[in-house]
This record gives structure tokens, sequence and C-alpha cells, in this order.
């Protein structure tokens, strides 16, 4: 937890440097003897802790990160006219800015807008997911132009001078259309502080001060939170941005990656915060056939079935050449409505998906597809959402908090076309990253059987003498209900291991919507539950094994049901209320998952005291195990069932050491 202010103040690079002082620090404080040799290691350890901070004030270039070639802020960086502008850390993330005349994005504009592109440049984080910065005033008629040659001009064509609130708003982009277009005053909710900070500073001049304009104001925050703050006002438009760079779904690690953005209960809330007649907006990447575009359009329907409404009557959708639009309307649209949907979009060549009435004939008329395809899914997800999810070629069932992977598309009978295409292209829909988790389990799988499971099961020829000397005399002692077999010690132990990930890791990706980033939510959450485990293993005396064990079983599963009104309750606090809660929630499975372990060495060490180092070893090899598991599972069937998961593990060790 203490990495963060770290990260804050130093930067990653200097994060290391940092730890490295801590660790001289700690060796020095063990070079207390005054023999020569300890003399000398402390003037080697002093010296190494003076050479860091020289490094932490002056930090040389060979210590910079290199970032790998494939990162947008490397491929840009090739340009012959780019120039790198700035680079600042916080806890969460990297931030780079680059002028380059290279960069031009504005996703959706239709190919009959008579203005391209302005003047743009570039900010990045972490490296990557370039954000164009836009050097156009929200004044000048080439942003109201441009603006209504986008796909969110419907929206502020249907609502005009509206309350807008922008979600996601990265560099300001669809801040910029809702002005031009002439709201009557946009909310931006932006989660990275140093974005907002570079807009406010560094670039105020080239945007003209988009972020410092009297009609903007600034939340620092995520959509989630901002959305369920008590008082929250209503909005005319909810627009969700599309900030993030176009992934092909055949980028690999990026589908697993969690995003609360676009869940069934991020669209509910989103939905909550409109005005009676308001519009939610969304623009997602297109990809041929359908995959993204189907999970939202179903994402969609699955929020609004959850609202009693029937989804076909409230919902609009269009397509341009790379993005796919999905207007969402808290009454019906109306007859003028669908009328001035037609006009704009025919104006623009936009290809309409559904609207309500729409029939085959008005589908797939500019931007011509060998089928209708988009149309048809979304009449299939219509009129059968469970059914045509379950039966569609990829993984497009509704992202839920609960399962928060909106780009992952798995299917394993994509599996077949993934291997033809190794060494050839991108791997499809996803498929590589999945994959990289089935290599990774099977890597470290063999690695316990062979250096841990191994050994075990040759323990005659392997163990050491006492072991043996050990097992013998319990083969031949008279049997009692406290001993505990070389069996007993590795189920025990191995259930452990899994067990312990089973429930760390879903609960770390869980309250990544709580504390809203991932650094953020690993660290306070490995904090509180190493910390209450600790406390557990200090008191593991006071209890019983067995006791604490089922205790530990019977919290954990009821965990899933509790975490969606904790969820819920912490959204609506205050930064620190939300840290707070999440410590108070996590605190007593953290003590409790601290007993088992040491409770299980002290039963070991009475009876079978050789055994020791191997429970140790089990232990930690299945702890790796299961933390590619436990994510495969959550990607899969959820976080709820990795946690019941980690249940049954702590039922099986209780069984093992019953009788201990």
């Amino acid at each position: 937890m203490a990495s963060l202010p770290v990260l804050a103040a130093f930067g990653g690079e200097g994060t290391v440097v940092v730890t490295a002082v801590f660790a001289f620090l700690a060796g020095l404080t063990f070079s207390h003897r005054q023999s020569r040799s300890a003399r000398f290691k402390t003037a080697v350890l002093s010296t190494l802790i003076l050479t860091g901070i020289a490094i932490l004030i002056w930090p040389p270039a060979l210590l910079s990160q290199q970032l790998s070639p494939y990162k947008t802020l490397s491929v840009l960086s090739n340009a012959l006219d780019t120039r790198h502008l700035l680079t600042e850390w916080d806890a969460t993330a990297r931030v780079d800015a680059v002028e380059s005349s290279t960069i031009h994005m504005m996703p959706g504009l239709s190919l009959l807008s008579p203005l391209g592109p302005p003047p743009q440049a570039g900010l990045m984080l972490d490296g990557d997911n370039l954000m164009p910065i836009t050097g156009l005033s929200s004044n000048a008629d080439d942003a109201a132009i441009l603006a209504d040659h986008l796909p969110a001009g419907l929206a502020y064509r249907l609502k005009p001078n509206g309350r807008v609130l922008v979600i996601e708003a990265g560099t300001g982009m669809d801040v910029l259309w809702a002005l031009a277009a002439g709201a009557e005053g946009v909310t931006a909710v932006i989660e990275n502080r140093l974005v907002i900070e570079t807009m406010q500073q560094t670039f105020a001049p080239f945007t003209h001060d988009l972020y410092n304009h009297p009609n903007v104001t600034i939340a620092n925050q995520s959509g989630r939170v901002y959305t369920r703050q008590p008082g929250t006002e209503r909005f005319d438009l909810v627009v969700v941005a599309l900030t993030d760079s176009h992934r092909p779904v055949t980028s690999g690690a990026y589908s697993l990656t969690e995003d609360y953005v676009y869940t069934v209960e991020a669209i509910e809330d989103y939905l909550r915060v409109l005005d009676e007649d308001g519009l939610l907006v969304i623009t997602r990447w297109l990809q041929t056939p359908p995959s993204e575009s189907g999970r939202l359009f179903g994402t969609i329907v699955a929020a609004l079935s959850a609202e009693g409404k029937n989804p076909a009557d409230h919902l609009i959708a269009f397509r341009t050449l790379r993005t796919m639009t999905v207007l969402t309307s808290l009454h019906p649209f109306t007859a003028a409505e669908i009328a001035e949907t037609h006009t704009f979009t025919q104006q623009r060549a936009f290809d309409v998906v559904h609207f309500p009435g729409m029939q085959i004939d008005d589908a797939n008329r500019y931007n011509v597809l060998p089928e209708p395809t988009y149309f048809q899914l979304f009449q299939d997800i219509l009129h059968d959402p469970a059914a045509t999810s379950a039966e569609y070629r990829f993984d497009i069932r509704p992202p839920t908090d609960n399962r928060p992977f909106f780009f992952h598309y798995f299917r394993w009978q994509q599996t077949p076309e993934i291997l033809a295409s190794l060494g050839l292209t991108w791997q499809p829909f996803g498929g590589s990253g999945f994959f990289v988790l089935v290599a990774l389990l099977l890597l470290v799988s063999l690695a316990a059987a062979v250096f841990i499971i191994g050994p075990l099961l040759f323990k005659q020829r392997f163990l050491p003498q006492r072991a043996q000397k050990t097992q013998s005399e319990e083969n031949s002692a008279p049997s009692t209900s406290s001993a505990v077999s070389s069996l007993q010690v590795f189920v025990y132990f191995a259930c452990l291991g899994l067990a312990f990930l089973f429930v760390e890791i879903p609960l770390a990706q869980r309250f990544i919507l709580v504390l809203g980033q991932p650094v953020t939510a690993l660290a306070i959450v490995i904090f509180t539950v190493l910390l209450f485990s600790g406390l557990g293993s200090f008191t593991v005396y006071r209890w019983r094994l067995s006791a604490g064990l089922g205790v530990l079983v019977v919290l954990i599963t009821i965990y899933p049901l509790l975490l969606p009104p904790v969820s819920s309750l912490a959204l609506r606090l205050p930064e620190w209320g939300r840290i707070g809660l999440t410590i108070l929630t996590l605190a007593p499975v953290g003590y409790l998952m601290g007993l088992p372990f040491a409770g299980g060495l002290r039963v070991v060490e009475q009876h079978n005291p050789a055994f020791v180092p191997w429970a140790w070893a089990i232990n930690g090899s299945f702890s790796v195990i299961s933390s590619v598991l436990a994510v495969m599972a959550a990607l899969t069937w959820g976080f709820a069932a990795v946690l019941w998961l980690g249940a049954t593990a702590y039922a099986v060790a209780l069984l093992a050491f019953r009788n201990a």
C-alpha cells in the first residue's frame, strides 16, 4: 500500500530504486556487529543507500524505462516530426503527451463531412491507448460542422441545448463536440488526475481552454462512482466516450482486462441519472463479423429488460465505416424522432441497424456488407437474448459486475481456428489471450508435478532420513485420531494454496469497481488480506483448527451475496469512505484466512516435523497454479464462482485434517 504514494512521487523507475534502498536499509539493521567483515558490509550497504538516494535526485538516462516497440508511443516516436512533450507518473498510470502530424483521430466521422480532422496532439496512458487532443475552439464554425457529422450529432439534434454528462471523457473530444453542438453545460467525468492536469495546464492554449471552459465541470472520479453519488443532477444526455484506441478483438491479453464501464449494472446507473426524456449515447468500435457491437447491444437490452421495458421500442442503433452507435431512451422513441434519425443517417451515409419498426430493407445501404449481419444479430438479440448468446460463435453474454470482461469473446470451439492461424495473423477474437493462460497453467502445473508432487510420490527415495524414520514409526505405532499421514498433508496444504488465491484474486478484481483503479484495488486488497492474515496466524493458538476453518468456509460462501450491496453502498461514499469500507469488509475473511496455514503447520510439527518443508513447498506450488486458475474461472463463470471454489477448497482441507 505504501507503493502508491511512492509511485506518485518518484514514478516507476524511482519506485524500483526506493525499494532497493529499503532493502539495503534492512540489511544495514543486521550489520551491527563490530567484526571486520561486519564493518565492511556496513560500509558497502551505506554506499549503496547513498547511491540510491543520489539516483532519485539525479536520475540517469540509463535507468529510464524502455517501452515495448509495439506500444503506441514507441510507434509514434518513429515518425519524423514527433515531439515528446511530457512524461508524468502517478500511482495509477504513466502519462505521455506527444505532438505529431500523423495523429488523425475522429471515430465515426461521416465520409460525406466537408471537413476533416483539425490539428491534433496525443496523450497516452502507460505508453498506449492514444487519446487525441484537438486544437479547435468550441465556438468555431468548424467545430459545429464536425460535431454534426459525427455519430453523437444525432443525439444533439434530438436533445438540443441540453445538459450533458460525458463518462470517461479522457482528453475531451466529446466535451468539445457537446459544446460545439450547443449544450447548455457539460460535466466531464475523468478518473485520472494527471489527464485533467495536463489538459488544464500543458494543453490549455492548444485546446482553447477546453477544460477551463465556464460551461464545463470536471469530476475526478470513475463514472460508476459519480452516477451513484447522492444528489447527482439529472442530464438530458449521457455520453459514454470512446476513449480507447481501436483494437480488433484479435488483441490477445487485452481481452483479459476488467471493465466496469460496460456492465449491465453500469448501463442501469447511466439510465438512472437521465432526465425523464433523456438519451444514453454509446459508441464502440466496429468488428466484422459482429462481436463487440453485439455484446454492447445485448448489455443494453438486458438493462432495459431489468427495468421492465420493451427494449425494441427504446433503442436506435446505426453504424459508420468503423463504429457502432447505440442510442437508448427512457421513453419509447416517437415517430418524429425516428424520422429525424432517417434524415440524419441518410445525409451522412450512416447505416441504420435498428429503430422501432425497422425492416430488413432499411439496413445495409451505404457501407454494404454481403449480408445485413448486424441487423440480423440485433433482431435475434431482441427476440431471444439468452438463446442468441448461447448459440453465437463468440461469447457475447452481457457482462455484469460479477463478470466484467467486456472484451473477452473466447469460446472453446474457436480453438481449431486459432491454432490454424498461429504465426500467420493476430489471434482471432481475443483467443490468444485466453490461450496464454492455458499455456501458463500447463507450465506451472508441470513444474509443480516435477518439483513438488513427484518427490512426494516417491518419498522413500527423496525424503530425508528423518522423514523416513518418522514415517516408519507412524506405520508401526498404534493408530491415533490426531496423527496425520503424508497424503493428508499433501491434500491439506494443496487446498490451502488453491483456496487463498481463489479468494484474494476475485476480491481484488471485484473491488476495482469500488476503488476505481486496478493498482489501487490490488494494493489495498492485498495489504488488508495479508495484514489481517498475519494477525490470524499470530493468534492461531486461540482457535481450534476445525472451528476456524468451518467459520471461514461459511463466511466465504456468503461473501458473493454480500458484495453487491456492499459495493452499492461504497459507491455512494467519498474516497476515504470507500477505502475504509473495503478494509472493514475484507478484515474478517483476511483474519480467518490466516488461521489454516499456521494451524496446519502446528499439527505437522507435532506429528510429522520432517514434512514441514514439503508443506511449504506444496502450498507455494498450488498458490501459483491457483493464480492462473482463478483468472480463467473468473473469465468463464464470474467472481462469485471463484469464491465458491475457494470455499470448497477450504472445506476439503477441513475434511483432510478433520481428526487433527
